[in-house]
């Protein structure tokens, strides 16, 4: 009788604290899922890439099959074919964006799109990716970095160069600021601070240059460096537009108005052909003028501009508001 009665008591104990012991289980799985602002914040980054990847990666194996490639030639760009591309990558991100906005309960458009002077931002964005490219190319010139020549090419095919070029860098600005300043830097900034997400992504965005085949180690720093510069005109302005603006500008004014490489890739049809000249530390090299020493300079000026014209946007880094009980 004692034993069973030991026994049963036991049992009884054992029965009560099992619930307890499994809800405390699930309170630290849940701990390392969820935070005070829902999905944490590096989770849902990488869930975003995740997202992404396989998008791309579906659609790369579906495009080989449709139409395998045919010896396209090796490093140069058509604004048809970087139009195409990269409607497929602006989609796939926006998609990602789309779904992982579903955790947070926030509209996709607010990671960086909903903002004041949006068009001001723009177009001073606009303005200072010309300007920049412009200046950077007639240093090389002077320093004898760089020739240019003025194309033969008829007025009217020239416009239409432009305008495809300028939607093919237009795309490219949207899929490389949403993917690296879009949803993942917000989350980032919000779960950690915006100085991390600045550092984690410029790195990520700095290292994605490395398949470039004609880019040099200059190259990948300041394609690093940019990110972090352009991070801050986001942190600045709470938004995305003032970065769309000068990344769309700073790519079309290199490939197209003034026709240099881009980590090995020379655009088609541009208004300027551009040669290196000198030694590679000046010239770039084949990585053109992002790849030259004197891209850390204009990237000192570029961080003045965005520090002396965008004045700081108070918003706090927040995914989503705590809801009180």
């Amino acid at each position: 009788m004692t034993e069973s009665a030991e026994f049963r008591g036991t049992s009884k104990l054992d029965d009560s604290s099992s619930p307890t012991a499994d809800r405390s289980a699930r309170a630290r799985f849940k701990k390392i899922w969820i935070g005070p602002n829902g999905l944490r914040a590096g989770w849902a980054v990488f869930l975003f890439f995740a997202i992404t990847i396989g998008l791309l990666s579906a659609i790369h194996f579906i495009a080989l099959h449709i139409h395998p490639p045919h010896g396209e030639n090796a490093g140069e760009l058509t604004p048809i074919h970087t139009i195409i591309a990269e409607c497929l990558m602006a989609g796939s991100v926006i998609i990602a964006t789309k779904i992982m906005s579903l955790f947070d309960k926030k509209s996709w458009m607010d990671y960086g799109l909903r903002a004041p002077l949006r068009l001001s931002h723009l177009m001073q964005g606009l303005f200072w990716g010309v300007a920049l490219m412009a200046a950077v190319m007639a240093v090389l010139v002077l320093t004898h970095g760089a020739t240019i020549a003025v194309t033969s090419t008829g007025v009217l095919s020239l416009i239409k160069s432009g305008l495809l070029w300028g939607v093919a860098f237009a795309l490219v600005a949207v899929s490389e600021e949403f993917v690296c300043r879009g949803y993942a830097f917000f989350t980032l900034a919000s779960g950690t601070n915006a100085i991390i997400a600045a550092i984690l992504l410029s790195a990520l965005f700095g290292m994605a240059h490395h398949q470039n085949a004609g880019e040099n180690p200059a190259g990948l720093i300041s394609a690093g460096l940019f990110g972090v510069v352009l991070s801050l005109a986001v942190w600045r302005t709470g938004s995305l537009w003032w970065a769309l603006g000068f990344h769309a500008a700073w790519d079309w004014s290199e490939s197209f108005v003034f026709g240099a490489s881009d980590s090995g890739n020379v655009a088609s049809d541009s208004w300027m052909l551009s040669h290196a000249a000198g030694p590679d530390w000046l010239s770039g090299g084949a990585a053109g003028p992002e790849g030259s020493m004197l891209i850390f300079p204009a990237l000192a000026v570029l961080t003045l501009v965005i520090l002396l014209t965008l004045p700081r946007n108070p918003k706090r880094w927040v995914r989503r508001e705590r809801q009180l009980a």
